[in-house]
């Protein structure tokens, strides 16, 4: 991530998860690029919700989740703290290619279910 890249938070008003449909803590909208098939770059954003079902269990996420247990809301001696904790989870969300193995299970979950052919 660059520096003069920007995240914008939700913390009031948080949508439910998009993955689980549970209480999201945090909601996180950052740029997002890659390239396509012709080889030219697309640019775009991304959102993602910081969710303690789906994300427990890695370290950045682990990190922010913390945060979050300790304190409603986090004070102003914090915010720097609060800050890189964002930005890594940020990052350990940030995917550049396809998770190839995560795209497959996902397939097979909704073939499972009846939902794919």
């Amino acid at each position: 991530m660059t520096d003069s890249e920007e995240i914008t938070f939700r913390f009031d008003q948080v949508p439910p998860c998009a993955r689980c449909g549970g209480e999201a803590l945090l909601r996180v909208r950052f740029g997002h690029s890659w390239t396509n098939i012709t080889g030219h770059l697309v640019e775009g954003f991304r959102e993602a919700d910081l969710c303690p079902a789906c994300d427990s269990g890695t370290t950045p996420a682990d990190d922010l989740l913390a945060l979050f247990a300790v304190a409603e809301r986090i004070p102003l001696t914090h915010l720097a703290e609060f800050g890189c904790r964002v930005v890594a989870w940020v990052e350990s969300v940030r995917q550049p290619r396809v998770d190839m193995v995560r795209l497959q299970d996902e397939e097979d979950a909704h073939r499972h279910n009846g939902e794919l052919p």
